[in-house]
């Protein structure tokens, strides 16, 4: 035997609704303030980079740079190199640079120079020293020169390096590749083999021979910044989850307290009023103690005025069931309470001017199973439902009304049409020892856009007027008839409507009144009746119909409840 599927309950749904909501709000909320963290500290390290970087390119003189660089880019100083590495002697390499003539000759006096006369090994710790001021005044970490040669770069100076550094080529960095050679390269963040670094870029122009010698850079160490980046991200993480756990609890006891233990003891009482086939007397009749002044209570008091009114009908029939008098004065009784329960009074909305409607139920006995309702669900969205309990007369009319009322107070608590239908048709199910059932159509006009959502159970196909003024058959994809089978599940489909567009909805009632022949009145009939109504408003619409139906059945009883809604779109 295959399990039953679960059924998610109202609790189940409004409490996901609610911890949702709140843990969009945190998420959105943390990740914004880490945003602003990280930005604001971008922001700051960003302009030092590029001061920085500006600042070593202008330190040290172009030709200078390109005098230095021309003299170690030589086969004999890498081979100098390479044997100064291997004996790890820097003096090699030192001893080798006081040899050669400097950038200035003769232009320096000897007392400045290290050995009498300027040589290369002064222009290095000049340049060294250029590097040196920036790291002592400026918030960097590390300031060298380098020079790219087809698409390879190579070390020039750097103060934290050893002379080794001179001349080798410095590994390729993937976020730098994008950038052409000796350009300046924006502050980027990246991760090395030391850690994350901050690395900015400035090109060392020659403006004299209008060539660029080589690129000025600077480091800054983001390891211990991004460490800071983590503890906030950690910390934030902490605050919102307890901040998350207060507002979800505090959020699901409310909800519990104020709508879903209310709902639930109200669904069960209301249930359990019909549920055995026996007489009811006034101990029946729903008693709970609602304290708050809300919808629930207002829809608690409704349903208590109704099982009051079905009460005292039951009772009232029982003890005139001898008297046929007394039983067709007590079946007036149910048929005025019937009445009483659908609308009547028209125009329903004087105050709205973007939809009209009308609607009319004639039952075939005193009271019937037909039934229609229309309400707004809130000040943009119009429901319409109209409906066909399987049997007729008392039966039929108060599974009508418990129906009607799970409809009105089902579509109040949002949701699709097939939603609607699921929701009502499960709740029926469970205690539907009549095994009566009901088709259905219902729609919720969107009346900002004019899209009408609807569906249908097992009832009668609409007709549609659209933008030519005529009435066609609509041939909507039909659901099970609601009571039939627990499991049910029904399908929403849209129509676009245009303000002069409506729809005509009906009981099989109408196709299939018969004449004195025996024959039904047909679609054919119904739709020439209405097209003969042209665009007329709804309630013209409907005249056109009855009378149409009447002439056709002339004197034939009427079989079968005659129940009729028209709705017309008119738009903003």
């Amino acid at each position: 035997m295959r399990p039953r599927r679960r059924r998610w309950s109202m609790q189940i749904k409004l409490n996901a609704l609610v911890i949702g909501n709140i843990l969009a709000v945190a998420v959105g909320l943390m990740v914004i303030s880490y945003y602003a963290f990280c930005q604001r500290a971008d922001d700051k390290y960003y302009a030092t980079l590029v001061n920085a970087a500006d600042a070593c390119a202008n330190n040290v003189e172009a030709g200078l740079l390109k005098y230095f660089w021309n003299a170690v880019d030589t086969d004999e100083f890498r081979e100098l190199r390479t044997r100064a590495e291997e004996a790890n002697d820097e003096q090699l390499i030192l001893a080798w640079m006081d040899s050669q003539p400097g950038y200035y000759g003769e232009d320096i006096p000897e007392e400045e120079s290290s050995a009498g006369a300027w040589t290369l090994k002064d222009d290095y710790q000049q340049i060294l020293d250029g590097l040196t001021a920036i790291l002592d005044y400026l918030e960097v970490d590390s300031a060298y020169y380098q020079i790219d040669i087809d698409d390879k770069t190579y070390n020039i100076a750097d103060p934290s390096e050893k002379v080794f550094y001179i001349g080798t080529e410095e590994k390729p960095i993937p976020e730098f590749e994008e950038y052409p050679d000796n350009t300046r390269i924006p502050p980027t963040a990246y991760r090395s083999e030391f850690g994350w670094l901050y690395t900015a870029m400035t090109p060392i122009i020659d403006y004299e021979n209008e060539e660029t010698i080589g690129i000025a850079g600077v480091d800054l160490d983001m390891t211990e910044i991004v460490r800071d980046r983590y503890a906030f991200l950690r910390q934030s993480l902490i605050f919102v989850a307890l901040l998350l756990a207060v507002a979800i609890a505090s959020g699901v006891i409310m909800l519990q307290r104020t709508a879903v233990l209310p709902l639930r003891k109200l669904a069960s009482a209301a249930t359990s009023f019909a549920k055995e086939d026996k007489a009811f007397t006034k101990d029946d009749v729903i008693q709970l103690d609602f304290r708050s002044n809300d919808e629930v209570s207002d829809l608690y008091q409704e349903i208590q005025s109704m099982e009051n009114r079905i009460v005292d009908y039951t009772e009232h029939l029982t003890q005139v069931t001898a008297e046929k008098e007394r039983v067709s004065t007590e079946l007036r009784t149910a048929s005025q309470i019937q009445e009483s329960m659908l609308p009547s009074i028209f125009p329903a909305f004087p105050d709205r001017e973007d939809f009209d409607l009308y609607a009319s139920m004639t039952p075939a006995k005193e009271v019937g199973g037909d039934f229609y309702d229309f309400f707004l669900i809130d000040d943009s969205h119009l429901a319409v439902l109209i409906a066909d309990v399987s049997d007729k007369g008392v039966p039929a009319a108060l599974f009508m009304m418990s129906s009607k009322i799970l409809f009105n107070y089902r579509a109040q608590l949002g949701g699709t049409p097939s939603e609607i239908l699921t929701a009502v048709n499960t709740q029926i199910c469970r205690n539907n020892k009549s095994k009566m059932f009901v088709t259905v159509w219902m729609g919720i006009l969107d009346l900002d856009t004019g899209i009408l959502t609807c569906s249908n159970a097992g009832h009668e196909y609409p007709v549609i007027r659209g933008e030519d003024g005529i009435f066609r058959v609509y041939k909507d994809r039909h659901g099970l008839v609601v009571g039939a089978l627990a499991r049910s599940r029904y399908q929403d489909y849209e129509i676009q409507m245009k303000p002069g567009d409506a729809v005509f909805v009906y009981t099989d009632g109408v196709p299939e009144a018969n004449n004195d022949a025996g024959e039904f009145y047909g679609m054919e009939r119904m739709e020439q009746a209405l097209n003969r109504a042209g665009d007329c408003d709804p309630q013209g619409v409907l005249q056109s119909v009855r009378e149409d139906v009447a002439a056709f059945t002339g004197e034939a009883k009427q079989f079968d409840d005659l129940t009729m809604l028209c709705l017309e779109y008119k738009g903003k």
